[in-house]
C-alpha cells in the first residue's frame, strides 16, 4: 500500500477532531443537530487552519445515514465517499484556476437539479475571493435563493476581498490560527500513533515554524521523521527548519549583553553559514523577550525591555538592508551598552552627586566630610555663614547643623546654594558620554529641569 502523508492520514474526520476551533464546530454540530442549518457559509481565516477540512465534515453530516448527535458516522457510503472524495453531490470548486464567469453559470444551472445520492448538494468553493467581479455578480442571486437542496460553503483566506454584497447573504465564520500549545499536543499524538522517537523541545520548534497552521506543522513533522531516520530530534530539527532554541536564544542575549564582540560575532555567523533568516532569528528573540519578562529569571525587567525595543527597531531596519547579518551583529553589540547606562541609572537613582568644583588645596580638609559639601564660609562675628554647594548637599548639611556648630563654635546660618552657583554646575565628560549612550540607545530625550526655588524665609 502506497505511503499515506500524515497531513492526509490524520485529516479530522469529525467535528471533536478539528483542532483549535471549537467554537465554530460546536457551533454547526448544533445547527446540523437542530436542523436549523442555513444556506450559504463563509469560511474565512489563515491557510491550513482546517476551513476546507470542517467544510467536508460539514457535507459528511448532512448527507449521513446514521448521524449521531450531529456528527457523521464515518462508515455508512455516503461518508465514505465524501472521504474519498467521490460522491457527486458534494462538488469541490478551486475557484484560483476557476475564476471566471462560465464555471459560475455552469454552477449556478446545476444546482437546481435534485442530490443523485445524498440528502443535499454541498458546494465548496475553495479560494472564493479569487473568483473575477462578473463571476460574483453571477452567483449573487443563487445565494439569495438558492433551492432547499443545495448549501455553499465559501473557504477565503482573504475575507476583506469579498463583496459586501455576497458576505451580506452568507453566515460567517472566522477561522484562528491554532495556538501553539495544541499543536504541539496534536504532534506528540502522531508520533505515540506513529511509534516515532521525539523530543518535546522538537515538537515545540515545529510549532514555532508552522507560525498557527496545523497542517503545515504535521507536514514539517513528516519531513522531521524522515530526516531523523523515525526520531524526531532537537538539533536536527532546529537546523533543518532554522529555528532556533530556547538555550541559544538566552545564549546568543547573554552573550550580545555581556559585549564579547568576538564570541558574538561567531555566534551570528554561525546562523549565517547554517541559514537562518535574520528576520525570524529577531521575530524569535522578541517573542523570548514578551515569555522572559514574566519569567525574569536570566534578565531584569530593565534588560527585558531595553532588548525588546532596540530588537523592534532591528526588525525594522533589516527588512531593507544589503547586509542584514552585519546589521544584525551591530544592534546585539549595542545591549551591552546597557551596562553603562544601568550603572548611570544607579547613581543617579542614589542621589550621589556626579561632579564636584574643585577646591583650593588650602580651603580643603583631608579628613572633614563635610568640606565636599561647602561652598563657602563667611564668618561675620557672632554668625557663621555656610553656603552649600549644591541643593542635595543643602539637604544633607541641614541635617548636620549640629556638627557644623560643634566644628565653627558659633551659630551657623546655613543658606542654598546661589543661582548663579546652580548654573555653572555641569556634567563631567564621561557622564554626558554615558547619557548620551543612554539616549540613543533607549531613543529617549533629555529635557533640563531645574529644582524649585527654596524660600529661606519658610519652614518648610
Amino acid at each position: 500500500m502506497a505511503y499515506l502523508a500524515i497531513p492526509r492520514k490524520y485529516r479530522p474526520q469529525r467535528f471533536d477532531q478539528v483542532v483549535g476551533q471549537d467554537f465554530i464546530t460546536k457551533t454547526l454540530k448544533n445547527a446540523i443537530k437542530s436542523g436549523r442549518f442555513a444556506h450559504a457559509y463563509i469560511f474565512a481565516g489563515p491557510r491550513g487552519v482546517g476551513k476546507t477540512t470542517t467544510a467536508r465534515i460539514v457535507a459528511k453530516a448532512l448527507n449521513c445515514e446514521n448521524p449521531t448527535d450531529g456528527e457523521p458516522c464515518n462508515s455508512c457510503p455516503q461518508c465514505l465517499e465524501i472521504s474519498k472524495g467521490a460522491h457527486p453531490d458534494v462538488i469541490e470548486v478551486d475557484a484560483a484556476t476557476n475564476r471566471g464567469i462560465d464555471q459560475i453559470r455552469e454552477l449556478r444551472e446545476s444546482v437546481h437539479y435534485a442530490p443523485a445520492r445524498g440528502k443535499r448538494k454541498v458546494y465548496i468553493i475553495d479560494e472564493f475571493h479569487m473568483l473575477t467581479k462578473e463571476a460574483f455578480n453571477a452567483l449573487l442571486k443563487t445565494l439569495e435563493e438558492p433551492p432547499e437542496h443545495a448549501v455553499f460553503i465559501l473557504a477565503t483566506t482573504e475575507i476583506d476581498k469579498i463583496p459586501p454584497t455576497i458576505l451580506s447573504r452568507c453566515q460567517k465564520f472566522l477561522f484562528r490560527k491554532v495556538p501553539r500549545e495544541l499543536i504541539v499536543e496534536t504532534l506528540e499524538r502522531i508520533c505515540r500513533s506513529e511509534g516515532v522517537e521525539f523530543d518535546r523541545e522538537a515538537l515545540e520548534l515545529i510549532a514555532v515554524a508552522s507560525e498557527g497552521c496545523i497542517r503545515d506543522a504535521e507536514s514539517l513533522l513528516d519531513q522531521a521523521i524522515a530526516l531523523g531516520g523515525g526520531r524526531v530530534d532537537s538539533k536536527v530539527v532546529s537546523e533543518f527548519l532554522g529555528v532556533l532554541t530556547g538555550r541559544e536564544l538566552r545564549n546568543l542575549l547573554q552573550t550580545a549583553f555581556k559585549g564579547d564582540k568576538a564570541e558574538l560575532r561567531t555566534q551570528v555567523k554561525r546562523l549565517e553559514e547554517l541559514g537562518y533568516n535574520p528576520l525570524f532569528v529577531v521575530k524569535q528573540l522578541l517573542s523570548w523577550l514578551e515569555e522572559e519578562l514574566f519569567r525574569t529569571t536570566t534578565f531584569s525587567e530593565e534588560e527585558v525591555n531595553a532588548a525588546f525595543q532596540l530588537l523592534s527597531e532591528c526588525y525594522r531596519s533589516l527588512q531593507n538592508h544589503p547586509q542584514p547579518y552585519t546589521a544584525l551583529l551591530f544592534y546585539l553589540f549595542r545591549l551591552s551598552y546597557f551596562k553603562d547606562v544601568k550603572r548611570l541609572s544607579e547613581l543617579l537613582s542614589g542621589g550621589i552627586s556626579l561632579t564636584v568644583p574643585a577646591q583650593s588645596p588650602e580651603k580643603k580638609t583631608a579628613h572633614d566630610p563635610l568640606n565636599s559639601l561647602i561652598h563657602s564660609v563667611k564668618d561675620l562675628g557672632n554668625l557663621v555663614e555656610v553656603t552649600a554647594k549644591s541643593e542635595i548637599a543643602y539637604r544633607m548639611l541641614n541635617e548636620q547643623l549640629a556638627l557644623l556648630r560643634e566644628r565653627f563654635k558659633k551659630e551657623v546660618k546655613l543658606l542654598p546654594p546661589s543661582k548663579r552657583e546652580r548654573s555653572k554646575r555641569e556634567l563631567s565628560p564621561e557622564s554626558n558620554d554615558k547619557i548620551d549612550l543612554m539616549v540613543r540607545l533607549l531613543n529617549a530625550k533629555v529635557i533640563s529641569v531645574r529644582p524649585k526655588e527654596r524660600d529661606e524665609n519658610s519652614d518648610s
